[in-house]
């Protein structure tokens, strides 16, 4: 059983899902990982052909992109 942090919830809704994606402009479909860290936002996300489909690379499966969104202010 998972411990219980006050403040923390148990779940959150598809729309408060979603919003954290579109705050940083990125398409949750075609994300690996997303991690909100203390030094900014670390995202993997699929590398996409120029017609919008996922690019494929036979030495590793399929290529990703490493994105940063450090938090400044």
């Amino acid at each position: 059983m998972p411990k219980t942090i006050p403040g923390v919830p148990e779940s959150i809704s598809r729309e408060a899902y979603k919003s954290l994606f579109e705050a940083v402009g990125i398409d949750p479909m075609q994300t690996k990982e997303l991690s909100f860290r203390a030094d900014g936002i670390h995202a993997t996300v699929f590398a996409l052909n120029n017609d919008g489909t996922r690019a494929y690379d036979p030495a590793d499966g399929r290529p990703k992109h490493l994105i940063y969104i450090p938090v400044k202010g």
